[in-house]
């Protein structure tokens, strides 16, 4: 296995890594128009991007009208915070359909199907995910990830993984702060990001003697950490890799930091990895486009319309309480609109009353508000992953949500799929890859070494999303068993058109039971044979028994002849050919 070559920048721009002095490159005014290239591609996004924080999201996301360690607060259009409660149903629904931390949801397998079927391959592929899992709970993942899926009902949600010396970290970026490139396929392969640092963020993370003058400077001022610069981050594919060759700069992706301003050719780093380290996280994507479509972008008409009217609804409460008054100039500063307050008038009649009847009615648009907020969970879909709940909690059967929920769950699977696909194969793929290189998983016996060489490793996933897209399968199976069953009470000769041993291995494959729990098809047969010899073993016993219990009478009557004989008979001796 290979040793691990690559200086990753660990954790987020604010974690802490000394990196070796090489604070210069000779294409760095390329880097710099490729990263301002991507910036302003994304500025139409951008636009939807903040309305939907504006209607919806209010609290997400750090754009550049943001100032740093401040709260972002655009809530001035926010009167109703169904949409939030709705986003955050859908990223703690995603999180137990795709990845729940409290069961398996993945493992490995190999791509070469012939070989699946080797029990003790399996057992070596399920040690190492028992490993991956484990690697994962200890980290930050799970917390990492929920941040990503909170960030899908804008369209994409990226995530960094970095090796450190302790394990491996994972970093969720906020909308706002990143741009994206993609290549001829539609894959993301470019991510850059602009973030503000203080001097003395940027002297901790990079060393002060790869910072610009400027930033010394600052740093050794009283101004090290008030003062903010924009410290700007490419990764891209590099074009100059070479595999043969060791060191950051030949890796297959280069990776450059740089402060704003700084002079021509000067960074703060300059490093590399050995696969993708971002893996983003897409809801939908049409054609080549960077960027994602979410949740919010459909949810966003109904969201402006909720606002207004609940806007709507309090104005017509208050104006049904305190209605604008009309009435002589000469009372206009005595008039008490409080409630329990007295007014005093020039009634002839001396009459105590109200001063108006409040009159509120607004039943109708109640019922709008309560339709726009249905479609706007529909969009969220809340409803499937409520339900999903139940089935993570074991209250409701996967074939129960199937049957229940088909519909949304074909609505849902390209999501998944694409989740899987672009994110999920990518952070797993990533995290292996690094356990790999340092040497942390155990050596592969010897008889399997060759079996597994050469071989790639797949992935297949086990969350309850990912096994209610399996169902169909499963029901097929089932449904079949059922009815041989059924059958064979008519006629019992149905049963051998089954192979039933088959079925349950398959059946017990696409669950994902894990290996340990199944025999092998060699033990399997030695169970059989052993099971078949004792069966005919007790058979031969039986036989024998019975062929001594006819036995017993005939002897005994062989013996009561000879005896009556050797009493004097002289007839029955002769007859029996005994000596007379």
């Amino acid at each position: 296995m290979r040793a691990l070559v690559e200086t990753e920048l660990a954790r987020s721009p604010t974690g802490g890594k000394t990196f070796p002095k090489a604070n210069r490159i000779g294409d760095k005014n390329r880097l710099i128009q490729r990263h301002a290239a991507l910036f302003r591609r994304r500025q139409n996004w951008m636009d939807v991007w903040k309305e939907i924080r504006n209607y919806e999201l209010p609290y997400d996301g750090q754009f550049d009208d943001d100032q740093p360690d401040k709260p972002n607060l655009h809530d001035d259009n926010i009167y109703s915070n169904i949409p939030n409660i709705c986003r955050a149903i859908f990223a703690a629904g995603i999180q137990s359909g795709l990845t729940p931390p409290s069961r398996k949801w993945f493992r490995y397998t190999l791509a070469d199907m012939t070989l699946n079927d080797n029990m003790t391959v399996k057992r070596v592929l399920d040690q190492r995910c028992d490993i991956t899992e484990y690697v994962l709970a200890r980290s930050n993942f799970y917390n990492a990830v929920h941040t990503v899926y909170t960030e899908l009902p804008y369209g994409q949600a990226p995530m960094g993984i970095f090796s450190t010396g302790t394990g491996i970290t994972f970093v969720p970026y906020p909308i706002g702060t990143y741009a994206l490139g993609t290549n001829a396929q539609g894959q993301v392969n470019t991510f850059a990001r602009k973030v503000k640092m203080t001097a003395s963020q940027i002297v901790g993370q990079f060393g002060i003697e790869n910072c610009p003058r400027f930033v010394q400077d600052t740093y050794r001022s009283n101004n090290g950490y008030t003062e903010y610069f924009t410290v700007c981050w490419l990764v891209e594919q590099n074009d100059k890799s070479n595999p043969e060759e060791l060191g950051s700069k030949k890796m297959p992706y280069r990776s450059v930091y740089w402060v704003d301003g700084s002079d021509s050719n000067e960074v703060l780093a300059a490093t590399g990895f050995e696969e993708w380290a971002i893996p983003v996280a897409r809801y939908d994507v049409k054609g080549l486009n960077s960027y994602g479509t979410g949740p919010g972008w459909d949810a966003l008409p109904d969201s402006r319309m909720l606002q207004k009217m609940e806007y709507d609804s309090a104005m017509a409460t208050e104006l049904g309480i305190k209605p604008p008054m009309q009435g002589p100039s000469d009372l206009a500063h005595r008039i008490n609109l409080f409630p329990g307050g007295f007014t005093p008038n020039t009634d002839a009649n001396n009459a105590i009353r109200p001063l108006f009847q409040g009159q509120l009615d607004i039943g109708t648009l109640d019922q709008k508000i309560v339709r726009v907020e249905d479609r706007i969970k529909r969009t969220y879909s809340t409803d499937l992953f409520m339900m999903l709940d139940q089935l993570e909690r074991g209250q409701m059967t996967a074939q129960e949500v199937m049957a229940r929920n088909q519909e949304k769950l074909q609505q849902l699977g390209p999501v998944v799929e694409r989740l899987q696909s672009e994110f999920l194969n990518a952070v797993l793929d990533r995290v292996y890859n690094i356990l790999d290189r340092n040497g942390i998983f155990p050596p592969v016996p010897d008889d399997v070494q060759g079996l597994m060489n050469g071989q790639e490793i797949k992935i297949e996933y086990l969350s309850p999303l990912a096994q209610a897209q399996k169902m169909s399968g499963l029901t097929a199976i089932e449904q079949g068993i059922a009815f041989v069953g059924q059958t064979a009470q008519l006629d019992p000769r149905v049963v051998n058109r089954v192979d039933f041993s088959d079925a349950v291995a398959k059946y017990l494959d696409r669950i994902g039971v894990p290996a340990t729990m199944v025999r092998s098809e060699e033990e399997y047969q030695q169970i059989i044979e052993q099971q078949q010899k004792a069966e005919e073993a007790a058979k031969q016993q039986a036989m024998e028994a019975q062929q001594a219990q006819q036995a017993a009478p005939l002897a005994q009557a062989a013996k009561n002849l000879t005896d009556a004989a050797n009493d004097g008979n002289p007839a029955l001796r002769e007859w029996m050919g005994m000596e007379t």
